[in-house]
């Protein structure tokens, strides 16, 4: 019986190697007579079908040799059939067959370089039980012949499947839900029969089965756990949820005030390693005009692959395959302040001026003059010697220009907090007046865009270890002295 089975499902494949849609027909003219379905002792099968429905007509020739399953189209010379023979698995190595008449009515196949097989016809069984499996919902199934709990292929699942019986047989299917989703029921002909996943029958005529599956109420994505915003230096990420378990990621590198680097990023969270591995990533360069608006998008790749790996104390490492040379990015996590009570983001929080100079050892001040002067904290998670400590930002309006300036204490490193991710035209040190008696550097960037000026100042407190910054754009900047206001915020 079982070998009736297998042999019906055999010749069923053997055909199916065929385009899609490909119907066999006599040629109108041929000098080969053997077609049909042969065997050998081995239990090894081959098909010959004449298919008129291709670019090029021709004999299609079908092989199950071994663990070998494959099929061609093959070039007639004389009374032979010859050509490449391709198998299903695409990594596998195609090679050339020779089909020629053996005998009375024998086919012989010949692997060139290899070695021979003599095939005879053979009886196919007539199916006359149809069982179809099907899915409601999100989920797969499995099945195996027999009482024997069915294999799971995860990466490749069935969610229907058709199973054709030349005489009764006993089957066990198994179904299991997507990430979201729960089992429910078996349904056979339309009628509940089963609420147990496994189930086995002894299939004696044709059935409808039917997995149910439904909405998991109290499902929750993994992938909240690491929702939000992160930061690597001049790169911001956000990160969010897509479907019951997959992750949709933004990662943007801005190079200058209009220019910005982006890339999409997606796949599913892996609970154990807290590794998303993601293919098909998107990467474009976007360049924007004076109001805002995307000017153009140019895709650099559509195909980018690698891994982002959350880390249990929050961030994330990125490696990306395709930046040969580049070490992988490390992005902190900005916490998420809530406002009016409907979960509003915003990592920065709005205090008084006394509040913000309590976070840093020596404070800045606003400059004379300045107004809509406004101080506000992005909160940071200190080590076990309290450094970094909190980000204090002082944001305020002087002269028709409005100006960002940031202070952190840093220990016994500088860093640069201030945000501004440009590729700079100018660089330059100079020293400065009123910090430290004189003593204290400051660094001078300035960039110049088509219709944009963008200036940076940043200084480093070495006895306090505070770093700050100070940073503003506008239209011109020519004759500008961003070193004169940074002086002047000496408190």
């Amino acid at each position: 019986m079982k070998k009736g089975m297998c042999l019906l499902m055999a010749c069923v494949l053997l055909l199916g190697l065929c385009a899609c849609g490909q119907k066999p027909a006599e040629p109108e003219t041929a000098e080969w007579t053997r077609q049909g379905y042969f065997g050998d002792e081995d239990g090894n099968m081959l098909s010959v079908t004449w298919m008129d429905d291709i670019d090029v007509p021709g004999w299609y020739v079908g092989v199950m040799i071994g663990d070998f399953w494959g099929g061609d189209t093959m070039v007639q010379e004389g009374m032979t059939l010859r050509g490449d023979m391709n198998a299903l698995d695409e990594s596998a190595e195609p090679y050339i067959v020779t089909v020629s008449e053996e005998g009375e009515d024998g086919l012989l196949l010949q692997v060139e370089g290899g070695e021979s097989y003599h095939f005879t016809p053979m009886e196919l069984p007539q199916a006359t039980i149809f069982v179809t499996v099907n899915t409601e919902g999100l989920g797969n199934i499995a099945y195996a012949e027999g009482e024997s709990t069915p294999e799971v292929d995860p990466e490749y699942p069935y969610q229907s499947a058709m199973i054709n019986l030349a005489e009764p047989a006993t089957h066990t299917f198994l179904a299991w839900p997507h990430a979201g989703y729960v089992f429910v029921k078996w349904t056979k002909n339309g009628e509940d029969f089963s609420t147990e996943p496994q189930i086995t029958l002894l299939l004696d005529e044709s059935v409808d089965l039917v997995a149910v599956f439904e909405e998991d109420p109290d499902w929750q994505n993994p992938v909240m756990n690491f929702v939000g915003d992160y930061q690597s230096g001049r790169a911001h990420a956000k990160v969010e949820c897509m479907g019951y378990d997959e992750a949709w990621i933004t990662i943007e590198w801005g190079s200058s005030a209009s220019e910005l680097t982006r890339w999409l990023l997606s796949g599913k969270l892996d609970t154990e390693t807290l590794t998303i591995r993601y293919e098909g990533a998107n990467k474009a360069n976007l360049v924007y005009d004076e109001n805002g608006e995307v000017q153009s998008e140019e895709n650099v790749y559509e195909d980018g692959t690698g891994t982002i790996v959350f880390h249990a104390d929050g961030g994330f490492t990125w490696h990306e395959d395709q930046a040969e040379g580049r070490d992988d990015m490390v992005f902190e996590w900005l916490p998420v302040m809530t406002a009016n009570e409907i979960g509003l983001a915003n990592p920065w929080r709005e205090v008084a001026e006394d509040q913000a100079k309590e976070l840093c050892i020596k404070s800045f001040a606003a400059p004379e003059g300045a107004e809509n002067v406004t101080w506000s904290v992005l909160d940071a998670a200190a080590d076990a010697s309290g450094i970094p400590g909190a980000l204090v930002q002082l944001s305020f309006d002087l002269d028709g220009n409005h100006f960002t300036a940031r202070e952190q204490m840093t220990g016994e490193e500088a860093v640069d907090a201030s945000g501004m991710y440009y590729s700079w035209t100018v660089e330059r040190e100079t020293p400065m007046k009123n910090w430290a008696d004189g003593n204290m550097t400051a660094h001078l960037y300035r960039a110049v865009g088509e219709s944009e000026y963008a200036d940076l100042c940043t200084w480093y407190d070495v006895e306090a270890g505070v770093s700050y910054s100070l940073g503003v754009t506008a239209e011109d900047l020519d004759g500008f002295d961003i070193l004169a206001v940074a002086d002047a915020m000496a408190d």
